[in-house]
């Protein structure tokens, strides 16, 4: 696959190669493809992943940033979304509203609007704001004051205070008469006025409370009239009025708001109508109606009136007549009655008889759940009475297709539906979306069964809405659960037509249709208008039934219709005061197009217009007004808000001004005109000075578009290729990198060597998400150095730039950037020798490639050696041109005239090899190596204490953790201060001593130069463990030596066996002549047995068979030589070295021929190692490895100053395929919160214009893979790595070589392979290994070491003063008004904490939709909690779940953080009623989450992660966020405050309701796991969207190793995601061998033992 050209290419590391996967023909489809069908549609079966494929990597990314972005969506179409989102934004009249709320504020008012305009929000935000200015005057005033909200109908009592609880956070009273409310005391009432913030009743209960005297309107603050239109004549809302507010003082008048959508209510006149309504409710009528905004935003339907003839008098049919025989009677069944024989009036017998089928299967059902099928003559009559009805119907079956013409079965009016929907279905209109009205609930129910019976109308998948209903026999209910999942279903497409009642026709959040049916009449002017208002999509159509010669119904169809446009007309021509739209309406289309003629003559059309050089873009007055829509549409905003500018044209004295205000997350808020002549150059005037702003800002590009968020993160999210087609930064992308030894090691040089500096400039990724930034960061000097065309292609940062000025820096500063030490003397050579290993002459061989010129100069090559200058050479030729890549040094050496630098460099190491040991005396320092075994034996046999002696001081090392047989034992290293001195012989025999101890452990020869020979290690005497060694003498030390044993190993001859000179034969391995010289311990003498002994049975052993063992040896040819009479000897046989770092159990060896147990000390010799040395040198390979590991991570923590303890250091830099007890997956989890964490931190304080998207796209390029791998490659982090499973073969100490030697083992030993994404891992592990060794400020010390960007910030400390000094660059906003719009004391006890900074809360709660918002929303502090509680719950988890794996722990965390889970948090800790928004749809979709909530609590389903299915608000979640980021802030950038918060909102639900048994996991996450575990790294994933709705218009494709496994198509793409990866894990488990016969990645490979590397066991 090719780089795109604007791509950044991988850093280039000379000493990295890089290794392809063995290439694997895949033929897993190559079969039948009906064989395929059950896992990939047809049109996949050949399909291959393109460039807008996914890999694991980019899902990680994508739910890290819980970022659901439509990756497939192409360019075009989504402009085509972008432009349909402007022209919706563009209409929304949201600031019309919000203005009618602040004229609520300031008097009695009456709101006409529009179904579903939002009056219920007005009301509600009304209720917030009275019921805070109530808290604070009760601090003065002893009696207290209530909200009543009254309604006209019972059923709008529930509704209305289900929304007023669910968005507010006061005590609600419900009331209605069905509570024998006329019934209550005194003491009741007075009890319900001092406990409760609000009521909503019926009107008529209030006012009965009223007569009654248990209430007076001097204790109301607020009265709210529902459908205010009814305050007429005896109307309760009017006696109200008339009995009570007017004898009320003044001063003690409730505030009165009244809502309707129509002011008219008697038949006369609009103005005699709304004169009479405004003197009875003592209020005047605002609206929002603008006739050009009517007309161009909403799609008015066409609107048809179809007739249809009356039904004929339908009898009871003879099933009805069956059924009122057996149940007629009985009281409770009579409603069923009632409701069939309405059925059959309306619908006529056919439904009637279909209605009963379905009653009574109901009521059986229900009846038969209460009884538990108890046997009929247990049951009551009533109860077998229903029993037997249910028998006589539940075998008649009604016919498919019945013949709606046929009138003796089907009403006229049932026909003419039926016709109509035959005309629009079976794809006659394109997305057909529609809902029919019904009056009651069981015709809806009648109607939709009929539906289903018609095979012609199966493309309408319908379904009925109704209202909840009652208990009553035979009546429907739905729950508020139901409905809303009947309304999603619709949303998406699932459904395409409900047949619902008047619950439809406001309140619930429908979309808009194509399609609606008023199949009953209506008989209020608003019924008419709301039901007309669903038909909003373009090109609609609302068709009513009308009966023929009805005269009543066709009267007031035109009466309607008439005082509709009288109404409008009224509204319109209301004073401007009074029609808030007249404010702020303007034409929508145009920029500024001046109608005033006395302008136009000297009108300057470029005044004030800004120039752009770079693109020739032009910003105009004529352009500004539409740039700014364009602008307010670009950013971060959710379903609940449309985010637009708001203009309000003030008249002043010489003019107008015009005053601009953008939404809560603009980089600007609010902005002024001068005073011009007219509205229009006003607004012009305005726009263009905030375009002109917002550039500055860098909010517009030089093209004068807003940033694409979207696209930007697309293209930081897309793959990066190499030049092999492997996607840099990925799991399948190996290189094979230098492996180090550690430097103590290396012999003492005189003359220290300069390490190489790498400075954050290095790193491209992290150096773009320094540079970019509006107004307080500069752009980058040279962008194109970064990308500059080197030869192949190979982009390149000036290198040898950056390096003169990281010198620069350390001269001036005096230390280096970030700490880093330099590094210079680990440049790698060829072959893996480091630049000590040169001549020391040869100071530095550098390589520049600077610019065009391509100049090659080799620096500084000797002392006192002029520079060699090879500018004249054919170099300057580009044919000769020396190519920066792996071969550039072997280019060097042609030109040198050498043959290669590696041989040069080989003979230098053969003149040091040369070299002759000083004469001494030298100084070593001895290490006590301590195992920690029981009885101070291993195997049963004890081991002698060894000691390291070393040439420098050993450095204290934690206790080394081995196994044996997966049980732990301790080794310490105990160092002793004490110098002890050799002298040269004793070091030259110590020297040949460790070559021989070396041939005796790994059975092979070793060379290594005396000077190099790292350390030794030497047997100490006897039983000597108990000594206090810190306390002995240098002499007493050296004493301790056990030399008999060093020179016995130094001859290695073995020696005859005597039993009697032997002081202790169990300390001896014996050589059994007599069995091939096989080697044993000597267990036992067994003076009890002899030769002529007989052979013990039972027992397998080589003399099994025979009679005595003397027979053995006879046969054998050894018997003339025995001696009958000697004792046996009990031997074992000896192990060869053992792996002692697995934790895991080994299978061991088998080992060859039959085992001795007995043998004859005649035959045998003394081998030249005792038995207790043998047993203590079989563990050095296992702890010396151990040892290096350690030594080389003390290493990198003191280059790299990372404070991080040893074991922390050894898990981080350690693989998983290393085969050890710890590796860095688990550290790697925790680092990757904590990274998150604290770039948040960072990016939210050093971008403080940056919105929410900016954000994000700015935290990708921080903490992608890519990024993070590129900063441990430039670091050479994978130096230090232990990546490579212990093997005894080839195991030496440092420097030493073998003759055995070939090149597959040397490059074993000087490299390992690891992936890019192993090193991305290691450094976030070793951000995890900080955070556990010295908490957050050691992970963000160890972050910026890392080079991870932090600019001026050094420690935690920095946070908060960086923090106060960037605010200071953004104009204050958030005004302490803003903080009446909040409970404060309320949401102190919801936080548990008091805030210093309370206006932290009012913007943490702050949504996009509030328009002239004085605070910002909440986005910025969401974007930044949502890191911080990513870190909270990973941290939670580690220590819960201490021993979990990271694919458990990942699995739990994706169930503590969610949405669905922090919507819970939302409602159980009663923050959701505090949310500052100004969305209808948010009001009501927080209602139907909190109802669901409830019944699923009700019903006993709350268990587990029961909010699964939940549809639920995102603004909830986003608000938990936002709430811990405020915290955070707040407390200084401590994190405490937010540990509290996660204590009291989280550890309950999720102690009770997130465990390992409890989740639920994604099918993805699952298969993703399943094939990583099999080591396999060939997944990819491709979303395709058609861009229409249907159960298919989502597909997603999985490939594995680039041919497709499986796919899965839904409604939604997440949805076809789970159902493509169901398929897929499903294959993969009917097709056992497919995995292995496709899977080429190396680590499968090497778990099924195809790839055997050199250094692998």
């Amino acid at each position: 696959m090719e780089t795109p050209k604007d791509d950044i290419e991988d850093y280039v590391d000379e000493t990295v190669k890089y290794v392809l996967p063995t290439p694997k023909e895949n033929h897993m489809n190559d079969c039948d493809p009906s064989k395929l069908s059950k896992y990939l549609d047809p049109e996949f079966l050949n399909a291959t992943p393109d460039s807008k494929a996914i890999d694991p990597g980019q899902l990680e990314l994508e739910e890290k940033e819980h970022l659901y972005l439509d990756l497939d969506i192409e360019d075009e179409k989504q402009e085509e979304l972008d432009k349909e989102n402007l022209k919706q934004a563009m209409l929304a009249p949201r600031e019309y509203q919000y203005e009618l709320y602040q004229k609520a504020l300031k008097e009695n008012i009456i709101t006409v609007l529009d179904t579903g305009s939002g009056k219920t929000l007005i009301s509600v935000m009304l209720i917030k704001y009275m019921a805070q200015l109530e808290r604070q005057a009760r601090l003065t005033r002893r009696e207290t004051k209530l909200a009543f909200f009254l309604v006209e109908r019972v059923p709008l009592v529930f509704q209305q205070a289900s929304v007023i609880q669910a968005n507010c956070d006061l005590v609600v009273e419900q009331m209605c008469g069905e509570m024998d409310v006329d019934n209550w005391s005194e003491k009741r009432w007075k009890q319900i006025f001092e406990e409760s913030d609000v009521c909503v009743m019926t009107a008529q209960i209030f006012l009965d409370t009223l007569y009654h005297g248990f209430l007076s309107l001097e204790k109301v603050h607020l009265l709210i009239f529902d459908e205010c239109h009814h305050a007429t004549k005896k109307h309760p809302f009017n006696l109200i009025m008339r009995s009570f507010y007017d004898r009320c003082p003044v001063e003690s008048r409730p505030k009165i708001f009244g809502m309707t959508a129509s002011p008219m209510h008697a038949r006369s006149s609009v103005e005699h109508s709304v004169v009479q309504l405004e003197k009875n409710l003592d209020a005047r009528i605002y609206t929002a109606t603008n006739l050009d905004d009517l007309n161009n935003a909403v799609n008015k339907p066409m609107e048809y009136s179809i007739e249809y003839h009356p039904a004929p008098p339908y009898q009871e049919t003879n099933l009805s007549k069956q059924i009122r025989d057996k149940i007629g009677s009985i009281e409770r069944y009579k409603r069923c009655f009632i409701i069939t024989g309405d059925i059959l009036k309306t619908l006529g017998p056919w439904c009637c008889d279909n209605m009963w089928k379905i009653m009574l299967t109901d009521l059986e059902r229900k009846m038969s759940a209460v009884t538990q099928d108890l046997d009929k003559d247990a049951l009551i009559d009533e109860d077998l009475a229903l029993k037997e009805t249910h028998e006589l119907i539940d075998p008649i079956v009604f016919p498919r297709n019945p013949d709606v013409t046929d009138r003796t079965n089907f009403s006229p009016k049932v026909k003419m539906l039926i016709t109509i929907l035959r005309t629009v279905g079976a794809g006659k209109i394109d997305n057909f979306c529609g809902i029919i009205f019904v009056e009651r609930r069981h015709t809806a129910v009648a109607v939709k069964h009929l539906i289903d019976q018609i095979d012609d109308l199966s493309d309408l998948r319908s379904d009925v809405l109704i209202g909840h209903g009652t208990s009553d026999e035979g009546d429907i209910q739905m729950t508020f659960r139901d409905q809303n999942k009947i309304i999603a279903k619709f949303r998406t497409g699932e459904l395409n037509l409900l047949i619902a009642t008047n619950v439809a026709e406001e309140g619930l959040d429908i979309q808009p249709c194509n399609f609606v049916i008023r199949f009953d009449f209506f008989y209020t002017l608003i019924a008419y208008i709301q039901s007309r208002g669903r038909a909003r999509r373009q090109d609609s159509k609302y068709i009513l039934l009308v009966e023929n010669g009805n005269a009543s119904q066709s009267n007031l169809l035109n009466e309607f219709r008439n005082l509709e446009k009288d109404m409008k007309a009224y509204c319109q021509a209301l004073p401007e005061d009074r029609n808030v739209a007249n404010r702020f309406g303007y034409n929508m289309d145009a920029g500024y197009d001046s109608d005033d003629d006395s302008d136009s003559d000297d009108e300057d059309y470029m005044g004030s217009a800004v120039f752009i050089p770079e693109t020739g873009a032009t910003l105009t007055k004529q352009n500004a007004i539409p740039l700014i829509h364009r602008y307010c549409s670009s950013l971060p905003s959710d379903s609940f808000c449309v985010l637009k500018p708001i203009f309000e044209t003030i008249a002043t004295g010489d003019g107008y001004i015009c005053k601009l205000t953008l939404p809560s997350n603009a980089a600007i808020q609010e902005i002024e005109s001068p005073v011009v002549r007219t509205k229009e150059h006003a607004r012009a005037l305005v726009a263009l000075n905030a375009c002109s702003q917002l550039l500055t800002l860098k909010a517009f590009d030089n093209h004068l578009m807003p940033r694409n968020i979207r696209k930007e993160i697309l293209g930081e999210m897309t793959p990066q290729y190499d030049e092999n087609g492997m996607i840099i930064g990925s799991r399948r992308r190996h290189g094979l990198y230098e492996k180090r030894t550690p430097k103590l090691w290396d012999r003492i040089v005189e003359e220290e060597e300069v390490e190489d500096e790498v400075g954050v400039e290095d790193n491209v990724d992290l150096l773009k998400a320094t540079a970019h930034t509006a107004v307080t960061e500069i752009d980058q000097e040279h962008p194109e150095q970064e990308n500059e065309q080197k030869p192949n292609g190979a982009h390149q940062v000036k290198e040898d730039e950056q390096k003169s000025e990281g010198v620069h820096q350390v001269q001036e500063n005096g230390q280096k950037p970030n700490g880093v030490h330099s590094e210079q003397e680990n440049e790698q050579k060829p072959n893996g020798v480091h630049k000590d290993d040169v001549d020391t002459e040869v100071k530095e061989v550098s390589i520049q490639t600077k610019g065009t010129e391509k100049d090659l100069q080799i620096k500084a090559i000797e002392k006192g050696v002029q520079r060699i200058d090879l500018e004249s050479e054919s170099v300057k030729k580009d044919e000769d041109m020396v190519n920066v890549k792996s071969e550039s040094v072997e280019n060097v050496a042609k030109i040198l005239d050498l043959d290669t630098v590696e041989e040069t460099e080989t003979e230098v190491v053969e003149e040091e090899v040369e070299e002759e040991l000083e004469e001494g005396p030298f100084t070593c320092w001895f290490t006590i190596i301590e195992v920690k075994l029981p009885e101070h034996k291993f195997e049963g046999i004890p081991y002698r204490t060894i000691c390291l002696i070393s040439k420098k001081p050993f450095p204290d090392l934690p206790e080394l953790k081995l196994f044996y047989k997966s049980v732990p034992f301790m080794v310490k290293m105990r160092n002793l201060a004490t110098e002890i001195i050799f002298e040269r012989d004793e070091i030259l025999l110590l020297s040949d001593y460790m070559m021989k101890l070396m041939l005796a452990l790994i059975n092979k020869e070793f060379n290594c130069p005396i000077n190099d020979i790292p350390y030794y290690i030497v047997p100490l005497a006897k039983d000597c463990e108990s000594l206090n060694f810190e306390s002995l003498s240098a002499t007493d030390l050296q004493n301790l030596i056990d030399w008999d044993e060093i020179n016995s190993i130094i001859e290695s001859k073995p020696t005859p066996f005597i039993l009697d000179e032997s002081n202790d034969p169990t300390d001896t391995i014996v050589i059994d002549a007599s069995d091939n010289h096989r080697r044993y311990f000597v267990t036992k003498v067994r003076h009890d047995m002899s030769p002529l002994s007989p052979v013990p049975e039972g027992v397998k052993i080589r003399e099994t068979g025979y009679a005595t063992f003397a027979d053995y040896y006879k046969e054998k040819g050894f018997i003339e030589l025995i001696d009958d009479e000697q004792p046996l000897l009990e031997v074992r046989r000896l192990k060869k070295v053992m792996n002692f770092l697995y934790p895991g159990h080994i299978v061991p060896a088998q080992l060859k021929g039959p085992l001795s147990t007995w043998t004859v000390s005649q035959f045998c010799q003394k081998f030249f190692m005792s038995a207790s040395m043998y047993q203590a040198a079989m563990m050095i390979p296992s702890i010396m490895t151990r040892v290096d590991s350690l030594l080389l991570c003390r290493e990198a923590g003191a280059k790299y100053d990372l404070p991080i303890q040893d074991n922390y250091f050894l898990e981080a830099y350690t693989t998983p395929s290393a085969s050890m007890e710890m590796n860095y997956e688990r550290l790697e989890t925790l680092g990757d919160s904590l990274l998150k964490f604290i770039a948040t931190i960072r990016l939210y304080i050093n971008f403080p214009f940056s919105n929410e998207g900016e954000l994000h796209h700015l935290r990708i390029r921080v903490i992608c893979n890519r990024a993070m791998y590129r900063s441990a490659k430039r670091l050479k982090f994978y130096r230090y790595v232990t990546s490579q499973a212990f093997n005894r073969r080839y195991w030496r100490p440092p420097k030493f070589t073998s003759p055995a030697d070939n090149a597959a083992t040397m490059e074993g030993l000087k490299y390992h392979k690891l992936s890019d994404k192993t090193l991305a891992d290691i450094v976030e592990a070793s951000l995890g290994a900080a955070y556990l060794s010295n908490g957050l400020e050691g992970g963000l010390h160890t972050a910026i070491q890392l080079q991870i960007p932090f600019d001026e910030i050094k420690t935690w400390s920095d946070f908060n003063p960086t923090f106060e000094e960037s605010r200071k660059q953004v104009p204050p906003r958030a005004e302490v008004r803003a903080l009446r719009l909040l409970n404060i004391p309320r949401i102190t006890e919801i936080v548990g904490r008091e805030f210093k900074k309370p206006l932290l809360l009012v913007e943490a709660l702050t949504h996009a939709s509030l328009p002239n918002s004085s605070s910002p929303c909440y986005q910025r502090l969401e974007f930044l909690g949502d890191a911080i509680l990513d870190f909270l719950v990973i941290r939670y988890l580690f220590g819960k779940y201490p021993n979990a794996d990271p694919g458990i722990i990942t699995d739990l965390k994706d169930s503590c953080v969610n949405n669905h889970i922090l919507g819970i948090i939302c409602i159980e800790t009663n923050l959701y009623k505090h949310i500052i928004h100004y969305s209808g749809r948010l009001v009501r979709a927080i209602e139907v989450f909190n109802n669901e909530v409830q019944e699923a609590k009700d019903s006993g389903e709350a268990v587990g992660e029961y909010w699964v299915d939940f549809n639920i608000p995102k603004v909830l979640s986003d608000v938990v966020e936002s709430m811990l980021g405020a915290a955070f802030v707040d407390a200084g950038f401590r994190l405490e405050a937010c540990e509290e918060l996660f204590a009291k909102w989280f550890l309950p639900i999720l102690d009770n309701h997130v465990t390992p048994e409890l989740i639920k996991i994604h099918p993805l996450r699952k298969l993703i796991t399943d094939l990583q575990r099999f080591g396999c790294d060939g997944f990819m994933l491709r979303n395709h969207g058609s861009g229409e709705t249907g159960p298919e218009s989502q597909k997603c494709v999985i490939f594995l190793h680039d041919k497709p496994l499986a796919c899965g198509s839904d409604w939604n793409i997440k949805t076809a995601r789970r159902h493509a990866a169901t398929k897929a894990s499903q294959r993969l488990e009917d097709e056992p061998g497919l995995l292995e016969s496709v899977c080429n990645c190396r680590v499968s490979m090497i778990k099924r033992g195809l790839i055997v590397e050199e250094y692998d066991e």
